[in-house]
């Protein structure tokens, strides 16, 4: 299981407010959770113009090429490369048998880890295959995240309203109002991303310093909450 890193950052602050009419005092608490994870989704968009090879290899032969590396990488092309065409994405079974792109094809093909993209792009481009960027970045867990910063959330904040309650002597009660928001990973830009073609790990620069290593960007989530407790 690939390792996540994970940061957790909880801030909160209370207040207590009387309210005319209401014979119940609360307490209000806002409490956010923030994470950092690595994307175990990385897609990679990749476009094949005829016109780059002035003539010289044809979108056929280059989709070849193409898939002949990813084969070479044990990629699962079915499940993992599309062709977008007409504005959709069509699945790799579809456009092999039915549709022939003229002379412009662009494919998403969705990875796993950075390594492997690098070792791709690497071959990619050997075969002349370079028009390559990546397009999204995501967490596959994302929902079990958001399920588990929720509950740190509710926890982190009921601890915090009883410790400030128990210094003026008193207790919290029940919730009476729970509000919620995500800030959600999706949508951050992804890392501006160049492979190493032809580099070996050890490789170094014309200044003789070591060459970066490239990744990719971490995805950041918020979880906030505002909790009323009654006071007792």
């Amino acid at each position: 299981m690939k390792k996540i890193i994970l940061a957790a950052i909880i801030a909160c602050t209370a207040l207590v407010i009387p309210v005319k009419g209401q014979s119940v005092p609360y307490i209000d608490m806002n409490t956010t959770v923030e994470r950092e994870v690595t994307p175990d989704e990385l897609y990679i968009r990749i476009t094949i113009n005829e016109n780059d090879y002035k003539g010289k290899s044809s979108l056929e032969q280059m989709q070849s090429a193409m898939i002949s590396v990813l084969m070479a990488n044990k990629v699962d092309i079915p499940e993992c490369l599309t062709l977008n065409y007409m504005g959709s994405d069509i699945s790799y079974t579809k456009f092999m048998k039915n549709i022939k792109p003229k002379s412009e094809a662009t494919y998403t093909l969705k990875l796993h880890d950075v390594i492997s993209m690098q070792k791709i792009i690497a071959a990619l481009e050997e075969r002349q295959i370079s028009n390559i960027e990546l397009a999204k970045l995501r967490y596959s867990k994302e929902n079990e995240l958001k399920a588990s910063m929720a509950v740190e959330a509710m926890r982190q904040a009921q601890s915090e309203a009883r410790t400030l309650a128990g210094a003026i002597g008193q207790e919290i009660g029940k919730a009476i109002s729970i509000n919620s928001w995500m800030n959600s990973g999706e949508g951050i830009q992804p890392r501006l991303y160049k492979a190493r073609s032809g580099m070996a790990d050890n490789a170094v620069m014309e200044n003789g310093e070591p060459a970066p290593d490239f990744g990719v960007s971490k995805l950041t989530y918020r979880f906030n909450a505002n909790v009323r407790f009654e006071l007792k």
